[in-house]
């Protein structure tokens, strides 16, 4: 069992963005031995929440991952409320899995019933079926990618072919169990677990490191970006590019979709985050975590302010980023005037956290950071409702892509704000 602390911290950053848990490693038994021989405690690269909210995937320690039950009710670990909104008791255990080697990502994955039975009346044999299970994928140093049962945290497929580190894995929202790899050999390859993890392509247009891949809602896009300064949109129909985004003056360390799928917000070392329309590549917005905005010598360097990481709220309308310096944001991309300030995350000497990644929860409700000691924080988000006009957008463009709206009879202004050219 791994020794960690969970506390329940009621700090009052906003009047709604609070830090509500945290967990944090003890390293007892290993921390003396780093120390001495001058390495780095293991990092957390990775915050992930089960597609179902009822599993945290926690990366503490080099080769260590732990499945944290999470109480989707009650919107914290389960270990503080094991109840229901009814009351009643929920049930789950603490999964630990030595993964053998460095653990660089992670991610959960799961099929659909009806994708199921499909194949059992085609007649298809496979040795492992994924349809009903959820699974856990972990991306190594070694770059090599390990499949395990959730629930046992037994190991199940081994998938071999990249020849460097392996920086991010994603599972297909779709429930295609369809699995991206992104690795330090600049390449992405593509898995089918519906077919015992076969290779079915690899995807080449990177040209230096690959940190980040993200699917669209639909599963028809992909996106990719790392040590350049550009983002590669992927059909993932053809595997082609599809569009390739050209705006920022560093490294892109992370990216995510829109819960809509119009939009692809992008992070990166030079200070800024940008809002892309994915289906036309044009650049919609940019918000700055540094003002005045930093000259392009300055945002192509060590700033001090580069941007490791970014998650979209399931609202669409906020956007949560981590920064150099400890700085956690939450920005409100539809009231400006309603934007949360930066929060600075400290540790318990009061010295800056190097924060490297957050996630948002299926249900919007929190948002988790990891730091470079394994140390994860649960933020609670604002719950806002979205005015009508907003959630009908989000209706619309969840069918329709921007070009298709530039062929539909409607006002200017309203064609303007359904392609997000306009935001209020």
């Amino acid at each position: 069992m791994v020794d960690c602390v969970k506390k329940k911290v009621f700090r009052e950053v906003e009047s709604q963005f609070k830090v509500v848990s945290e967990l944090r490693p003890r390293y007892r038994s290993i921390s003396r031995a780093l120390r001495q021989s001058s390495q780095k405690l293991p990092e957390c690269w990775h915050v992930v929440f089960s597609p179902d909210e009822t599993k945290f995937a926690w990366l503490c320690g080099n080769h260590k991952v732990v499945l944290v039950p999470w109480n989707r009710s009650k919107n914290c670990l389960l270990d503080l409320d094991d109840k229901d909104e009814r009351g009643n008791e929920i049930k789950s255990n603490l999964v630990v899995i030595d993964a053998g080697s460095p653990v660089n990502s992670v991610a959960f994955g799961t099929g659909t019933p009806e994708e199921h039975l499909f194949r059992q009346e085609s007649g298809r044999w496979t040795r492992f079926n994924f349809s009903r299970d959820l699974v856990l994928a972990t991306g190594h140093v070694n770059g090599r990618i390990r499949i395990w049962d959730a629930f046992s945290g037994h190991v199940l497929l081994e998938l071999m072919d990249h020849t460097d580190a392996v920086r991010d894995i994603a599972f297909a929202p779709d429930g295609s169990l369809r699995l991206v790899s992104g690795s330090l050999d600049k390449s992405l390859k593509i898995w089918d677990l519906k077919d015992d993890g076969n290779m079915i392509k690899t995807l080449s247009g990177h040209k230096s490191h690959v940190f980040w891949c993200t699917w669209s809602p639909t599963s028809v896009y992909m996106a990719s970006c790392g040590s350049e300064n550009k983002v590669i949109v992927w059909d993932m129909k053809r595997y082609k590019i599809h569009q390739t985004l050209v705006g920022h003056y560093n490294s892109v360390m992370a990216c995510d979709f829109s819960p809509d799928g119009a939009i692809l917000a992008t992070a990166s070392r030079d200070t800024r985050v940008i809002l892309w329309d994915p289906a036309s590549g044009k650049l919609l917005r940019t918000l700055y975590h540094v003002q005045p905005p930093p000259s392009f010598i300055f945002a192509s360097g060590a700033n001090g302010a580069w941007i490791r990481g970014i998650a979209y709220s399931r609202d669409g309308m906020h956007i949560g980023t981590v920064s150099e310096g400890g700085l956690v944001r939450f920005w409100n991309l539809v009231d400006e005037e309603r934007d949360i300030p930066m929060v600075k995350q400290c540790d318990n000497n009061d010295e800056e956290e190097e924060l490297l990644c957050c996630s948002v929860s299926p249900s919007g409700r929190t948002l988790a950071v990891g730091n470079s000691e394994s140390r994860v924080t649960f933020y609670q988000v604002p719950r806002v409702v979205g005015t009508l006009k907003h959630l009908a957008r989000m209706a619309v463009r969840k069918h329709l892509e921007s070009p298709n709206i530039d062929n539909i009879l409607l006002p200017t202004r309203l064609t303007e704000y359904l392609k997000y050219h306009l935001w209020y």
